[in-house]
């Protein structure tokens, strides 16, 4: 019985996951992290392993975890959990497609939806950008954010950023007046 209990508190706390958290791992972490269901310095250590390993690193660490907190069963309830919002709205939105109510508005809801994705991807560098210390890291954030309004690829600012913030930056361990 409580091994019932337990699956279905992994899954509902999936559930509440998978339509509450935009923004991936970078921003589940601290949530999965603050449930305080295994220790935080094993939770550090998933995080670490999830990144790296292939997949969506979303499921990696809210696989592991609930893994570790309830095996196998509650790794399959934890992650049906997290994954059945976005399933049901992959499946449900092709047949909302076929309502002519619907269809006639499908171009703005698109379109709304990609503005949407864009503010949440913009506040989520925002967040980023309030947590930075030093004027270095502020530029380089505030710059890209700028370079997205502008419309610059994605994939450019962050290899553009990548690039200033590998040569720029100190080596950890040193300060910026040691660098060589």
């Amino acid at each position: 019985m409580r091994d019932i209990r337990q699956s279905w508190r992994l899954f509902t706390t999936g559930l509440h996951l998978g339509t509450t958290v935009f923004g991936g791992v970078t921003q589940a972490y601290p949530i999965i992290r603050s449930l305080g269901w295994i220790p935080a310095e094993e939770v550090d250590g998933l995080y670490t392993v999830s990144v790296f390993l292939p997949g969506p690193s979303f499921l990696n660490l809210w696989g592991a975890v609930c893994s570790r907190v309830a095996g196998l069963p509650g790794a399959v309830a934890g992650q049906v959990g997290l994954i059945l919002p976005s399933f049901v709205l992959v499946l449900t939105l092709p047949l909302l497609a076929r309502v002519p109510w619907v269809a006639a508005r499908a171009h703005g809801a698109m379109a709304g939806a990609a503005w949407a994705t864009a503010g949440l991807l913009l506040a989520t560098g925002v967040e980023g950008f309030s947590k930075l210390k030093g004027p270095l890291y502020r530029g380089l954030t505030g710059g890209a954010l700028a370079l997205l309004l502008l419309r610059v690829h994605p994939l450019l600012v962050l290899a553009g950023s990548m690039a200033l913030g590998a040569f720029t930056a100190p080596a950890p361990g040193r300060s910026p007046k040691e660098r060589t």
